[in-house]
């Protein structure tokens, strides 16, 4: 008689070790996830802005959805070269799947880079017409309309990004986050605060303290909710985290979530302008570090 392999209620040979092919990803989807959330983030925060802010979130809005592209047009290239073969990315283009959380990945993103850079272009483009020439002039409200047409669709696309992100790793059946089921409210969360930090560094380059007080309690509010989703999130990647990372990695992650970007930024904040700032520039280093570990636990044991 043929000696069984496998007893019901005991681990199949395919559990006893990970059977799929781990992704050449290292630092390379790293800061693919890093610059996606970044960006995302930031326009979702610049979309809040300037629909629901003081006017002078206005005047800023030409250099945050510039700032916005140009981080975006970086994440791009980086997303095609981690795939390995351009096509890839060129053929999801073909259909859109909405069943597919990588069609409507590369969907959303690519939407939102268009719209994006046609308000960047729109924008300067009405901007220089209306200074160095009059050949324009008369289609200036058309363009400003466009513009703001563009901006809306822009920031309705972004907000799917930060979304997908967290779906995308989800859905690759790699160990470490296969079943990480607080990933994409994680996400979501530390996007906004990183796009919150970057929106805080771009105001204070600008030189508008004014808007920077208004920027306080946003985030407050968004280092205390990337807190608890982070928390949230450990709890599915403990597990896995232990087999692949030393205790230290694994103490200094929590330390740079919980002690430097929780406790320390949230005192700074109320310093003043300067301590959002701060607090911002906190936010972005943190979320490297996050992101650094979320990948390192997708490792071979």
């Amino acid at each position: 008689m043929k000696e069984k392999t496998w007893v019901s209620g005991s681990l199949s040979p395919y559990q006893l070790h990970d059977i799929t092919h781990r992704p050449d990803w290292e630092n390379l989807i790293v800061w693919d996830a890093y610059l996606n959330n970044m960006t995302s983030g930031f326009m979702v925060i610049t979309g809040l802005a300037w629909m629901a802010g003081p006017g002078y979130f206005t005047a800023l809005l030409p250099w945050a959805i510039t700032v916005a592209l140009a981080i975006v047009v970086v994440d791009l290239i980086l997303l095609i070269f981690d795939l390995g073969d351009p096509f890839r990315f060129t053929n999801a283009m073909r259909v859109m799947r909405f069943t597919s959380p990588l069609s409507v990945g590369v969907w959303g993103l690519a939407s939102y880079a268009t719209c994006v850079g046609f308000a960047v272009g729109l924008y300067w483009l009405s901007y220089i017409s209306a200074h160095t020439t009059d050949f324009l002039n008369p289609y200036i409200d058309i363009l400003d309309m466009l513009t703001r047409m563009f901006v809306i669709l822009a920031f309705l696309g972004a907000l799917v990004v930060i979304c997908y992100k967290g779906v995308a790793f989800s859905c690759t059946s790699q160990p470490g986050v296969k079943n990480a089921r607080w990933l994409t409210s994680f996400m979501v969360a530390d996007a906004m605060l990183m796009g919150l930090g970057v929106y805080s560094i771009m105001v204070a380059i600008l030189q508008a303290p004014e808007a920077i007080a208004y920027l306080m309690l946003p985030t407050l509010i968004l280092i205390i909710a990337r807190c608890i989703a982070f928390y949230l999130l450990s709890l599915d990647l403990n597990p896995r985290a232990k087999l692949t990372n030393s205790k230290m990695e694994n103490f200094w992650v929590k330390f740079s979530v919980y002690i430097l970007g929780g406790v320390i930024a949230f005192g700074c904040c109320f310093i003043g302008p300067f301590g959002v700032t701060v607090a911002g520039v906190i936010a972005l280093v943190v979320g490297l570090i996050e992101r650094y570990w979320i990948i390192s636990t997708t490792k071979k044991i």
